[in-house]
């Protein structure tokens, strides 16, 4: 007897500016999560791509309404990593809708490196920290927009050690930690176990011998519940339909907080359709 199995792995999507030789232009069009490639007339965004001659290169992604600037990508494999949709790699950058610099950072094998700064609309600096292999590390600090300091974060390993939170006047109030990620109802491994018991194999899929991978991108929403489920990676009608009906039967999770306040946070989640 053959035995079904689903597997699923979660990954956090995190969801550049340098000169490259480009060979070659190509326009690529996405939804509005920024991560389901779709045809010009659905598009939200818009991204220019330049490969050079090695198969690395850059990608820049605008608004489709007005073609302001959004983000930059520097890649060594435009064609690389686990999905096919690039290893990045080199200078990182998003930019506000003025036009201002948001974000200036810096990956290495698809992980982040180095220094990271984000910036306030005003071109005021909001905050700086480094990345160790993806992971925070050292001295986070963030500023009022008068440049005043709000908050100092220590991490070591990945993890905070320490943090400071004070006033626009420099006076120390009761500390909360700058990102909170959001958190399924019991943590990651009751979401796992969560989703092996409720998402099933199609009959037809089982009937064809088809196997393989559904890649959906979705939003923990500020209050917590799951919205904008998109297929990313399609396999099979069948699997597609059934991995969205299980994400969107989820249980609400504790939403994100920004500054303690809540945000949406996008993840992606490839589902895995296998047999022994």
């Amino acid at each position: 007897m053959r035995v079904f199995k689903v597997t699923a792995l979660l990954v956090i999507m995190f969801l550049t500016g340098v000169s490259v030789e480009a060979q070659e232009h190509k326009v690529r069009y996405f939804s509005r999560s920024g991560v389901k490639e779709v045809t010009a007339p659905e598009a939200h965004f818009f991204e220019i791509q330049e490969e050079n001659e090695t198969g690395g290169g850059m990608r820049t992604r605008f608004l489709v309404e007005d073609s302001t600037k959004v983000r930059q990508f520097t890649y060594s494999d435009l064609d690389g990593g686990e999905y096919k949709t690039g290893i990045m790699d080199g200078p990182y950058y998003e930019w506000h809708k003025n036009g201002n610099v948001k974000v200036q950072a810096t990956y290495s094998n698809d992980r982040l490196i180095g220094e990271y700064k984000s910036w306030y609309e005003s071109g005021k600096l909001h905050y700086k920290r480094k990345y160790r292999d993806n992971l925070p590390q050292d001295t986070l600090i963030a500023y009022y927009e008068t440049g005043d300091v709000r908050r100092v974060e220590v991490y070591d390993g990945g993890k905070m050690v320490s943090g400071k939170l004070f006033d626009e006047a420099g006076g120390e109030m009761e500390f909360f930690p700058m990102e909170q990620m959001p958190e399924f109802p019991g943590g990651e491994q009751k979401m796992l176990n969560w989703l092996s018991r409720n998402i099933k194999y199609p009959k037809s899929m089982r009937k064809e011998k088809v196997q393989g991978l559904v890649v959906l991108s979705y939003v923990v929403e500020e209050n917590g519940s799951i919205g904008e489920v998109e297929v990313v990676k399609e396999l099979h009608p069948a699997a597609d339909a059934e991995a969205v009906r299980m994400l969107n039967s989820m249980p609400a999770w504790k939403p994100g907080l920004q500054e303690g306040k809540p945000i949406d946070v996008r993840y992606t989640l490839p589902i895995n359709y296998a047999f022994d």
